[in-house]
């Protein structure tokens, strides 16, 4: 598969995850959220959407045991976790400068030694591990929540038609 193939159906996963959730009348409860608004307290407000009461949304929040009860009209954004995202593109970066700054120190400390064709390869080499490790880092350690916004009207009470 080549890679702008590959890139297509990335992108056409992303797109169909955010039209699913544009779809959905009703946010499921057990969705992460992230709130804001104006006279919100902490804005934005990030935790597990509970349910909605009237005309009140219940977030639960990290290592609470009641839920936070916020007025629905309070609320001026609604974002929903999506999956997390990778840090692997920009640590690949990193990687690659930090080894073919690595080789490259490498390579002229020894030519003497060598032949010149030899210290361009120790240079690549150098950068091609640099970036595979960069990636791999970026990968494990540096990853951080995906959001998409979604609409307020999906902070309804369920089985109630607007």
């Amino acid at each position: 598969m080549t890679l702008r193939r590959l890139g297509l159906f990335v992108g056409v996963l992303a797109v169909s995850q955010v039209h699913a959730l544009r779809a959905q009348d009703v946010l499921q409860i057990g969705a992460q959220v992230r709130i804001s608004g104006l006279d919100l307290p902490g804005s934005p407000v990030v935790g597990m959407y509970a349910g909605a009461v009237g005309d009140t949304v219940l977030i639960g929040l990290p290592g609470g045991s009641d839920a936070l009860r916020v007025p629905r009209r309070a609320i001026t954004h609604l974002e929903v976790q999506l999956g997390m995202r990778s840090g692997a593109a920009r640590t690949s970066v990193l990687g690659m400068l930090a080894g073919t700054a690595a080789a490259g120190a490498v390579a002229l400390a020894v030519r003497a030694r060598i032949r010149p064709i030899e210290g361009l390869g120790v240079v690549l080499a150098g950068g091609a591990v640099g970036t595979m490790a960069g990636g791999l880092a970026g990968q494990t350690m540096f990853r951080a929540p995906r959001w998409v916004e979604a609409p307020l009207e999906m902070l309804r009470e369920e089985g109630r038609r607007p």
